[in-house]
């Protein structure tokens, strides 16, 4: 059924909880969550999930209108705290696979069969979207903002004993449930580069799918 939060196209007993942040995403969010595949093989139950940051405008109400579940703070809190908050509803949701994707159509939905493929063949505990994995699917972005993305890039790589990641901060990623339960974070305003180093230094395996980003980024 069409925008249900809970479609159940298999007997694959695996659920997969969708999770979009959104902070006033009145004018994008309802095109989003009606783009979400409503099957996926291998994936017996898809629920999506809007994580609201305190939204003032018509967030809310359009994404339940489309289907969605929503989990909100009372106010503003920051990219990371909601986060925080769509893991831990995902999880109790009885997730054995979460996506977090933005709610401004910076991504694809159609893709998200793609980043959780590695998942379902268990060759990664968390995957991740990556811009920059092939020249052909390089967004356009300003060259300062691309150089701030490739020296945060070597940064992350260095400290994570000489990692060869090409995106560590793009936020289209996939997770088990079981690496979604080993996430230690703190921080309220960001939680991308922060997820790379609480997970490899855990030793989680981090597989990057290359994906062509149709918004800016």
């Amino acid at each position: 059924m069409p925008g249900h939060p809970d479609h159940t196209p298999t007997q694959d007993p695996r659920r997969l909880v969708v999770m979009l942040p959104a902070l006033n995403e009145e004018a994008s969010i309802g095109a989003v969550l009606g783009r979400i595949p409503e099957t996926i093989e291998g994936i017996g139950q898809i629920t999506t999930l809007v994580v609201d940051d305190g939204s003032t405008d018509r967030t809310v109400e359009i994404a339940r209108a489309a289907g969605a579940q929503v989990v909100s703070h009372r106010r503003n809190r920051g990219v990371g705290a909601t986060f925080r908050t769509g893991i831990a509803a995902a999880l109790d949701r009885g997730a054995d696979f979460i996506v977090n994707m933005d709610s401004d159509g910076q991504f694809a939905p159609e893709d998200i069969p793609k980043l959780l493929a590695p998942l379902l063949d268990d060759d990664a505990d968390m995957v991740t979207c990556t811009r920059f994995g092939k020249p052909e699917f390089m967004p356009e972005m300003p060259g300062i903002k691309r150089w701030g993305n490739r020296m945060m890039c070597h940064l992350i790589n260095r400290i994570c004993w000489n990692s060869d990641y090409t995106d560590v901060s793009c936020g289209f990623r996939a997770y088990s449930r079981r690496t979604a339960m080993r996430l230690t974070l703190f921080g309220d305003f960001t939680y991308t580069q922060e997820t790379f180093i609480d997970l490899l230094g855990k030793g989680v395996h981090i597989v990057e799918v290359p994906l062509k980003v149709p918004l800016e980024c």
